[in-house]
């Protein structure tokens, strides 16, 4: 790295903080307004208040990260051209690509760490926040100990009611265990119990009164509880839906993968997975774009760059709420709605790129 790379780099480094920290504050702004109302009903003292900031950071962080490599790009090139060095550049036969060149490196490291906060930090972060918001806001706590009227479906072709669980006691009252035909074309089988127990380390089941209904003769005879297993966890039992965006990544992929197997609707999950991915890559799209637009000096300096990010970045957003959204509906495939946003992006920022005035 010579001393011209060092001068960029540096420069390039401090314009992505200044923006970081402009939007990083405009989103803490607006969550500290909640938590102020919540700290004079006396549901937050302020150190609690610090700890649930503090929880939505990483949320925070790869929300702003694409803006801050915007705004950061166009700060950085843009006075390089006002003060007429990209001009004394190209006199010298330097070219934009190399320019470019560590910003672009420094851009795709952002990319990466935002990946690895949405891989696993992120999931974990909002899942405390959303426990600390439920204790305090709600009075409720998050994870329940006993449930009612439950049904869960535990394999593609097994479902369970039961009318009461309780995980201290390890029990489950006035049970029903369906097992469906192929293809879930009517009843094969329906056990019911009035109460059972469960062994906590291997997760199996004994049941008190055990009937089988067999659909096809209309016949019920009672059964040996030993002869008849059943295997089904206590925590998947009381589970609540689990929102997508409180899981990390390797637990979206698990969730996935076991509703599909049991038939269950993953589509939202699908759709937080693949925008977790795509959404770490834009901030790597958005610094070709920056530096594109940065490389033309027009009068009006930061006032012109900082709308430049909000209009770019928010309409990125804009544009990838929507097509979340047709995917939720089924209208769009999951896979086109998560990456056509970035497709796109990444094709006019390569234009604009290889049109750059320098």
């Amino acid at each position: 790295m010579n001393k011209l790379d060092r001068y960029i780099i540096i420069n390039y480094v401090k314009s992505f903080f200044l923006g970081m920290m402009m939007f990083f504050l405009i989103f803490l702004l607006a969550e500290s307004i909640n938590l102020t109302g919540w700290i004079m009903d006396g549901k937050f003292t302020p150190g609690e208040a610090l700890k649930y900031l503090g929880y939505g950071i990483p949320e925070i962080v790869t929300n702003t990260a694409p803006l801050g490599v915007l705004l950061g790009s166009l700060l950085c090139i843009s006075k390089m051209a006002k003060q007429l060095e990209i001009t004394a550049m190209k006199t010298s036969g330097i070219s934009f690509l190399r320019v470019a060149m560590y910003p672009i490196i420094f851009s795709f490291l952002v990319s990466t760490a935002v990946l690895w906060i949405n891989y696993d930090t992120l999931g974990k972060s909002n899942t405390k926040k959303n426990n600390m918001k439920i204790l305090k806001i709600e009075n409720s706590e998050p994870v329940k100990v006993e449930k009612e009227f439950i049904m869960v479906r535990e394999k593609r072709d097994t479902i369970l009611y039961a009318g009461y669980a309780n995980k201290k006691e390890g029990i489950m009252k006035q049970i029903e265990i369906i097992k469906m035909k192929d293809g879930f074309k009517g009843i094969s089988k329906i056990y019911t119990a009035t109460s059972g127990k469960i062994n906590p380390k291997t997760n199996e089941w004994t049941f008190e009164n055990l009937k089988e209904h067999d659909g096809e003769t209309n016949s019920t005879q009672p059964i040996n509880t030993n002869n008849f297993k059943f295997k089904l966890s206590m925590d998947d039992i009381l589970a609540e839906a689990v929102a997508a965006k409180n899981l990390t990544m390797p637990e979206l992929r698990e969730k996935i993968v076991y509703f599909t197997r049991v038939g269950a609707d993953s589509t939202a999950m699908r759709i937080d997975f693949y925008y977790r991915i795509s959404f770490a890559l834009s901030s790597f799209i958005m610094c070709f774009i920056g530096l594109s637009l940065g490389s033309r000096y027009v009068r009006g300096g930061a006032a012109v760059n900082i709308g430049l990010s909000v209009i770019i970045g928010y309409s990125y957003y804009g544009f990838s709420t929507i097509l979340k959204s047709l995917a939720s509906s089924g209208t769009m495939p999951i896979y086109l709605a998560c990456f056509l946003p970035l497709l796109i992006y990444m094709v006019v920022g390569i234009k604009l790129f290889m049109n750059a005035e320098y």
